[in-house]
């Protein structure tokens, strides 16, 4: 059986794992069709944005009412150079009816002169279900010390992916800044699963860091 560097196991286990919507490091730059992470502020990540916003443009074409997503941010994009391109965005939108706002992820393909194709558009896992979401069974741990860049890809795909029984998972953000408050909440589906994960992890680092998990029944 064949042995890998850690970062491309690490690379791999990412991509399978979220599909494509989240790597961790940037082994995919080193291999011929990596996918891996557009910074922003970059010329490729503005070119990117168009994909995000033709995603969301198909999606609303698809709605009989008159409920309609507004782009509000792109939390992430992953870039699959192929004979075109295939991005994997991961953004957050308002449904204008209800006024929502929730995480989703779209895949769209970049064919060489036919434009862009969406092949996904979904809520992200980690938001959750009209049939999970119950206030009064489910029950929420903080989970603190955040670090700036753990956002809810991270906890959701590193820190609780292998762990079927959660229901949701959400980073606090200041409302005027955007930034992290260093908090969040796991959504668990009753009291004893949430204090099964919390102890568990507790006293462990998170992945990926010297953070210690930290948490507080809620």
């Amino acid at each position: 059986m064949a042995t890998y560097p850690f970062e491309r196991r690490e690379y791999l286990e990412d991509v399978i794992e979220s599909q494509g919507f989240y790597v961790m490091n940037d082994y995919g730059r080193e291999i011929p069709c990596g996918i891996r992470k557009i910074r922003e502020n970059s010329e490729a990540f503005e070119k990117a944005k168009k994909t995000a916003i033709f995603a969301v443009d198909k999606h609303n074409e698809k709605l009989e009412n008159s409920s309609k997503l507004k782009l509000l941010k792109i939390v992430n994009i992953n870039f699959e150079p192929t004979a075109g391109a295939i991005y994997y965005i991961t953004l957050v939108a308002m449904d204008t009816s209800t006024r929502k706002i929730l995480h989703y992820q779209a895949k769209v393909l970049e064919k060489i002169n036919t434009g862009f194709k969406v092949e996904m558009f979904r809520l992200a896992p980690y938001v959750p279900k009209v049939l999970e979401y119950d206030e009064e069974k489910n029950c929420c741990i903080r989970i603190n010390n955040l670090q700036d860049w753990m956002d809810e890809n991270y906890l959701y795909y590193k820190c609780c992916y292998t762990f079927k029984k959660l229901v949701s998972v959400k980073v606090i953000k200041d409302e005027e800044t955007g930034k992290s408050m260093g908090y969040g909440f796991l959504s668990f589906k009753n009291h004893s699963v949430a204090m099964e994960f919390s102890e568990r992890n507790k006293g462990k680092p998170m992945p990926n860091s010297n953070q210690i998990y930290s948490f507080e029944d809620f």
